[in-house]
């Protein structure tokens, strides 16, 4: 199970996850986030992984597609921050390979 609790705040949103990121849940946060975060949307959106107990493969795609678009990451234990580590790096090369055309 995931929660997903949303809160605006002065210059944008803050998102907090709690529980599994995982399976039909990491696709709920997908298109929770889809609905939400529209292109062009300027404001601030940080995500909180703090009570997230479980990430797989399919969660991990959920997490590179918002930080893609600007998400900034809370995290505190250390597998998550390795993760969001992993993750930036992936999305810096991908985002270098998209400048030199290939």
């Amino acid at each position: 199970m995931l929660k997903i609790s949303i809160t605006d705040v002065s210059d944008g949103q803050r998102w907090s996850l709690q529980g599994q990121l995982v399976g039909q849940w990491a696709q709920e946060l997908k298109s929770t986030w889809r609905e939400a975060h529209r292109a062009g949307d300027k404001r601030r959106f940080i995500v909180e992984l703090v009570e997230v107990i479980s990430i797989d493969s399919n969660g991990e795609a959920v997490l590179a597609e918002i930080m893609s678009q600007g998400a900034e990451f809370i995290a505190t234990d250390v597998y998550t921050k390795h993760l969001l580590r992993k993750l930036r790096g992936e999305l810096k090369r991908t985002r270098t390979k998209g400048k030199q055309g290939g």
